[in-house]
């Protein structure tokens, strides 16, 4: 990893350490700690303990785990985020010894609660995704830096752009927000529910097309031909390799259906094949046009454009206004990070957390370069910090969605987290995107 740069960048980073860290200890607190039934009798201590070391491993556990995994990774991002320029194995080291101090902390005061399961295993699982996540955030910002003064449309690499947001397609392809019903009598770890569910499987389910999807993956091909196209290859080659991994991955993210216990919809597959081959073919047609007509800071200011309004689309679904009392799209605790989440045992809880992280990660790596002002608090990042609140405001007036403070902070982390990627790979801003 580079070091942390200049020194206006070294000074940010220095003031946001520990308020970041502080900051995401607590939300680790309240997400592991929520519902702590105070409990300190040796002998019950004593059993958890027994229970903690030798743990029942169910099909829940492998959900507990990806949540585990998931919160972990943050941690991990954090630390290496907003750590100096010492010798980078040194801030990994630190990075994971840390985050298993605080989870055997965690799981230490777990020993004290009636309601709350220690368990050796997330130990484990949550220093694993610490790891998972420092080392992921070194590598982003590795991988940056070697792109760095190559052929770029808009001033960082397209990659940026179609890693995201083509991995918050797949996300979503594997674990839809409007699919989530389960196949009838599914039962049992993940094998057994992909036979069974593999079993229910409906040829007719070709009918069945999930319509809207087809205008949220389309821009998935588009960028990831602008991407190979940086890589040097040509338009046509592109699309051609677009269209084709494009079916591949529809075809896996649907049948990750099964271990989940979800239906497995053949039209499903083609929908999302064809959006992103469609967006090959439109990137492929007008891309070269593209590139020529706009110059300077009109070709950015275009691309932050069109990530607003995807990302509006993405959160305002289905796209349908409702009207009710707000008593009804707020709960009590509403306003508590990660709440919502908590007593969700189910893989979309964790699907929940990082497709947003990541479909905001490419608006925070383009603004790193093109900032909405250059001067002012967060001056780079307001666009941001208006579309995570604005568009989780609006859900107010969506049907089947409630307002939760959990989504626009993780999304503004998405957004924090590929500025700062960008920024540590040695990017320097061209000009203000606001103009």
């Amino acid at each position: 990893m580079t070091a942390a740069g200049p020194a206006p960048l070294r000074d940010t980073l220095d003031r946001a350490r520990l308020p970041a860290r502080a900051a995401f200890v607590g939300i680790l607190l309240l997400a592991t700690l929520s519902s702590f039934d105070f409990s300190p009798g040796g002998a019950d201590v004593a059993a958890r303990f027994a229970r903690a070391m030798q743990p029942h491993v169910s099909a829940s556990d492998a959900i507990d785990a990806l949540r585990n995994l998931a919160l972990f990774a943050g941690w991990g991002v954090v630390w290496m985020a907003t750590c100096g320029p010492a010798r980078t194995a040194r801030q990994l080291l630190l990075a994971i010894l840390t985050g298993a101090a605080i989870s055997l902390a965690v799981e230490g005061a777990q020993l004290f609660s009636a309601t709350r399961n220690a368990s050796v295993i997330d130990v484990l699982t949550n220093t694993i995704g610490t790891a998972i996540g420092a080392v992921g955030f070194v590598l982003l910002v590795r991988l940056a830096a070697e792109l760095r003064g190559r052929r770029s449309f808009i001033g960082i690499p397209a990659l940026t752009m179609a890693g995201a947001y083509g991995f918050a397609c797949f996300l979503e392809a594997a674990v839809p927000l409007f699919r989530q019903e389960e196949v009838f009598g599914v039962a049992g770890g993940p094998v057994a529910r992909l036979r069974i569910v593999l079993g229910s499987f409906e040829w007719g389910s070709l009918l069945s097309w999930p319509i809207e999807d087809f205008f949220l993956f389309l821009p998935a091909g588009v960028f990831a031909v602008a991407a190979l196209s940086e890589a040097g290859a040509g338009y046509p080659a592109a699309a051609r390799r677009t269209a084709g991994f494009g079916f591949a991955l529809a075809l896996l993210a649907e049948l990750l259906h099964g271990p989940n216990g979800q239906p497995i919809v053949a039209g499903a597959v083609l929908t999302h094949a064809l959006a992103v081959a469609a967006g090959a073919l439109v990137a492929a047609r007008l891309l070269p046009a593209w590139s020529q007509a706009l110059r300077g800071a009109a070709r950015p200011r275009w691309v932050l454009r069109l990530l607003a309004v995807l990302i509006a689309l993405w959160a305002l679904r289905p796209w349908v206004p409702e009207f009710l009392p707000l008593s009804e799209r707020l709960s009590a605790d509403w306003w508590v990070p990660l709440a919502a989440l908590g007593g969700r045992m189910e893989v979309f809880s964790v699907a929940d957390v990082v497709g947003p992280f990541f479909l905001y990660f490419p608006l925070g790596a383009l603004l790193a370069v093109w900032p909405w002002r250059r001067r002012g608090w967060m001056a780079d990042l307001w666009p941001a910090v208006w579309l995570a609140f604005g568009t989780e405001a609006l859900q107010l007036f969506v049907e089947g969605r409630f307002v939760d403070v959990t989504d626009p902070l993780i999304q503004l982390s998405g957004a924090v987290i590929g500025w700062t990627v960008i920024r540590r790979a040695g990017y320097r801003p061209y000009g203000e995107s606001g103009g």
